[in-house]
């Protein structure tokens, strides 16, 4: 598992790091203290299109890594309830996904990863997007 972070944010890989907080490794945001790697990160830039859309995909993985986990009464009174950390990143991705929209892998017209720019101007069949 490849570990990569600066703290410059020169970069894609940085910078999506820097707002999941998987900064340092072994303690990681992901359940067990587990960092994400460099390529499932690099990964996430290339099918989301940016690097801020990959942080809202990071926060939605999160979300539902954290979703599996149960909510434990003890014997004692406490209560460890794991669902609060998976809303917590469930509305951070809504907040990054409000932002930046949606990914373009599931956008009709992307062939890909890339948009399909339609420059007719006449083509009900196919998506226009913003250069």
């Amino acid at each position: 598992m490849a570990f990569t972070y600066t703290g410059v944010l020169d970069t894609d890989l940085d910078r999506v790091r820097f707002w999941l907080q998987d900064v340092t490794l072994d303690s990681g945001p992901k359940p067990g203290d587990a960092n994400f790697t460099d390529a499932e990160l690099e990964g996430l830039v290339t099918v989301e299109g940016s690097w801020q859309r990959a942080v809202a995909a990071g926060y939605e993985t999160l979300a539902a890594a954290w979703t599996r986990y149960p909510t434990f009464d003890s014997k004692d009174g406490l209560r460890l309830d794991r669902t609060a950390i998976a809303e917590g990143y469930r509305g951070e991705a809504a907040k990054w996904r409000k932002l930046y929209g949606t990914s373009l892998a599931g956008v009709t017209g992307v062939a890909g990863g890339r948009a399909v720019i339609r420059v007719d101007g006449y083509s009900d069949d196919v998506d226009s997007f913003a250069q």
